[in-house]
């Protein structure tokens, strides 16, 4: 099944996708149980009502052309959003620092929720950067809450996965640390408005077998820039539950992006950072892919 957000931004509503490029909204099963919510009201029943909200959706509902709707972030409004740094082997081993060794335990960042844009939104270049770069990266949607969620159970917290392209601002993250290290501004950096397009939907996790056999790219204007299987995630998916978990209690509809492998615009020689009118394509096997287009801030000169 694959749930998708729409409409404007900041009122998007829960829907259905039909294999007919048509979306069935959710509102009125959501009105059955006296419920008025959004995608993370109906992550949190998926668990038990997956079922019928997969029948209600075949059941003859009226259906939008999804020609006419704006797809927003499949969960608009999640509880809390972590990423994962270093988590991809390939990254690790061409880092000039790390020695190509992962880290002991994941690198864990936070990102806020005002960050998220849709999958054809723009991503805004804010006034203070001219070193905007890009990171493809699988999002892990939490289906039920959980705190220390053991390995072998990390699965039945799982709703589903998106695609995500994780924006930084490298010259605001870095900051002064290239002079002292210990100002490294990771939250600066990442968590300008629009620094997180997540989409096109979100597929429930029965529909994917085995998260570790996909593949994630990234093209920048046609080009490839990033091309990975993420069977070279140093930690796989149920890893990273178990370790976000073991550090905050885990609910419906918050979201894990699990890492970037190489390929970014800093990593380049020289870099080639993110310009007005460049459009960002990124996707991941079976789950689609989000095209964002670079534009301005007003105001920048």
């Amino acid at each position: 099944m694959r749930l998708a957000s729409f409409g404007p931004p900041g009122a998007e509503r829960p829907g259905v996708l039909g294999g007919d490029g048509t979306l069935v909204p959710l509102d009125p099963w959501l009105a059955r149980y006296a419920v008025n919510g959004d995608m993370c009201t109906v992550l949190g029943l998926l668990p038990a009502l997956g079922a019928e909200i997969a029948e209600f959706a075949r059941s003859g509902q009226p259906r939008i052309p999804l020609s006419r709707v704006r797809l927003g972030p499949p969960v608009p409004r999640p509880r809390q959003i972590v990423m994962l740094g270093a988590n991809y082997r390939s990254h690790i081993a061409e880092s000039a620092v790390s020695g190509g060794v992962p880290p002991s335990k994941p690198m864990l960042v936070g990102k806020a929720p005002s960050t998220l844009v849709g999958p054809g939104d723009d991503i805004i270049r804010p006034l203070e950067t001219d070193q905007l770069d890009y990171e493809v990266e699988l999002v892990v949607v939490i289906g039920r809450t959980g705190r220390r969620i053991p390995v072998e159970r990390a699965r039945r917290h799982i709703a589903g996965y998106l695609v995500a392209n994780d924006v930084t601002a490298k010259d605001e993250m870095l900051g002064d640390f290239a002079t002292i290290p210990f100002y490294l501004q990771l939250f600066r950096g990442k968590n300008f408005d629009t620094f997180l397009p997540t989409g096109p939907w979100l597929t429930t996790a029965d529909e994917i077998a085995d998260p570790s056999a996909l593949r994630v790219w990234l093209s920048v204007n046609g080009e490839p820039r990033m091309d990975c299987p993420t069977k070279d995630m140093a930690s796989g998916v149920d890893e990273v539950v178990a370790e976000v978990s073991s550090v905050v209690t885990l609910h419906p509809g918050d979201l894990i992006l699990t890492g970037s492998p190489p390929g970014g615009g800093g990593d380049f020689d020289p870099p080639r950072y993110l310009r007005p009118g460049d459009v960002v394509r990124a996707g991941i096997t079976d789950l689609g892919e989000i095209a964002n287009t670079v534009v301005d801030e007003a105001g920048r000169g």
